[in-house]
């Protein structure tokens, strides 16, 4: 198999970046491999839940053959190009019903991205206007939130423990409007949600067919449950040895962990530099 038959799309947290309490970086072995793969002719990008600014900054010199599939395959962003080819709101019914859940609940907030960074939503009342952990993020208010569709994701927060998760994901499957979106797991405090028809499957297969690369083997790597539809549909996937039990026993290859370059050790077993 040969670099130039290849295309990689990778997670970000978990996976191509360290833990959050080593920076998070992209660790230099992953920038050096990546390089040497699109210099002898692969195809490299991101799936991630982060927005494309971030995507960039931590890969600095790095050429994406690829449009970048962010906030989960709710946005599409050509880097090439310097422009976003797809973006699919969160649906306003969803907002409402979220926004009526989160506001009388204490230790639970919701942030919201759009398709360039994640804000912090605020009720107007001291309990939920308080920053969740050391968050640096901007606010918006909740009646912002409903009205703008430039939001494409929610993501409900628990405290670090990640007690009621369980709860959670069984009432918020109960809304009214549940139907209108998908929600995963993130990290045993996050559950992400997005419209129904967004994961980082379609997001990949949207932006293989706007770049002209389906016809290239695809490999995938992912550390967490959201990874899960770009796995099942890659030729190659990989998980990294931090990763869920569960996609370490369907993954072909498993890593390195991500603080050790994850993503460099799936590049060189595979031959491809």
């Amino acid at each position: 198999m040969r670099a130039d038959e290849v295309t990689i799309y990778t997670d970000m947290d978990g996976t191509a970046l360290t833990d959050w309490d080593r920076g998070p970086v992209v660790p230099r072995r992953n920038l050096e491999a990546v390089r040497a793969f699109v210099a002898a002719g692969g195809a490299f990008s991101v799936a991630s839940g982060r927005e494309a600014a971030a995507v960039l900054r931590l890969f600095p010199g790095v050429e994406f053959r690829a449009p970048l599939v962010c906030g989960n395959g709710a946005v599409i962003y050509d880097a090439e190009a310097g422009r976003i080819i797809r973006r699919v709101p969160l649906p306003k019914r969803y907002k409402e019903e979220c926004a009526a859940y989160v506001r009388p609940r204490s230790g639970l907030w919701v942030v919201a991205a759009d398709s360039e960074r994640i804000y912090q939503v605020t009720f107007g009342d001291a309990q939920k206007d308080a920053p969740i952990g050391d968050w640096d993020r901007p606010y918006v208010p909740v009646e912002e939130f409903l009205a703008d569709d430039r939001f494409i994701k929610a993501v409900y927060v628990l405290p670090p423990d990640g007690a009621g998760m369980p709860r959670l994901k069984a009432e918020t499957a109960a809304f009214p409007s549940a139907g209108l979106v998908t929600g995963f797991q993130s990290s045993h405090r996050y559950l992400e949600v997005v419209e129904r028809a967004v994961n980082k499957a379609e997001g990949i297969r949207f932006a293989r067919r706007a770049a002209g690369l389906e016809g290239r083997r695809l490999v995938c790597i992912g550390d967490y449950f959201n990874d899960l539809p770009m796995l099942r549909m890659a030729d190659i996937a990989a998980c990294p040895s931090n990763g869920a039990e569960e996609l370490r026993a369907m993954c072909r290859i498993v890593t390195c962990d991500n603080n050790e370059g994850a993503l460099a050790d799936l590049i060189e077993r595979l031959g491809l530099i």
